[in-house]
């Protein structure tokens, strides 16, 4: 039975498209932090030592949102943009099962 869809707030992924799409032709890479126990806020990789961590992210400005093996993680989330594709951007998530990238459905809430 597949897993349920990942809930992700509007907001921050509105937050997380604009920041791949300012730092364009460069990737991202920074995480996102929990507040009150949310996925709320995004952070860069060097300003997020100690922060509650929920999930990383990267941007990928010229490939497929799929990550890489270095850019999946056994513990945590892995967020991946696309900023390569025609009219809208792309946002996926992934988890490692058994040492293999798994992909999760993303549903986006108000």
């Amino acid at each position: 039975m597949p897993a349920s869809p990942l809930v992700i707030a509007r907001r921050l992924a509105i937050l997380l498209l604009h920041e791949a799409q300012v730092a364009a032709p460069e990737a991202i890479e920074g995480v996102v932090t929990l507040v009150n126990g949310e996925p709320a806020r995004y952070l860069p990789l060097a300003k997020a030592e100690g922060q509650a961590i929920w999930a990383r992210v990267f941007s990928n400005p010229q490939a497929a949102a799929v990550p890489t093996a270095a850019q999946l993680s056994a513990q945590l989330m892995t967020l991946m943009i696309s900023l390569n594709t025609k009219g809208v951007l792309e946002l996926r998530a992934w988890v490692q099962q058994n040492g293999a990238p798994v992909e999760r459905a993303v549903s986006i809430c108000d």
